[in-house]
């Protein structure tokens, strides 16, 4: 969980850097069964959402597939791991 936390920060700081305003979401009340870990505000319009894990192999919680592609579907979400950052980073410079 450490390593995925930390990754999560990395994301969180890099979306920060770029002018983004970031919203990190938690397993609390009111906050719909899987959701995405980041809710990114994109200044100037639109927003992205992004689900981070360890790995591609990271199991994922029984919405969550189910939730990012509904919001892909609207604008942009996406699962994230290390491995694909550098590639995310590159879709995200065109929205951003």
């Amino acid at each position: 969980m450490a390593q995925e936390s930390n990754f999560q920060r990395k994301v969180v700081g890099w979306l920060r850097q770029k002018g983004c305003y970031v919203l990190t979401v938690s397993t609390v009340r009111g906050i719909p069964d899987g959701c995405p870990d980041i809710i990114a505000l994109i200044d100037g319009g639109g927003w992205l959402a992004l689900e981070c894990k360890t790995s591609q192999k990271s199991k994922f919680q029984p919405l969550q597939k189910v939730t990012i592609q509904k919001l892909n579907n609207m604008f942009y979400s996406r699962p994230i791991w290390p491995s694909i950052w550098d590639e995310v980073k590159k879709e995200l410079e065109k929205i951003i």
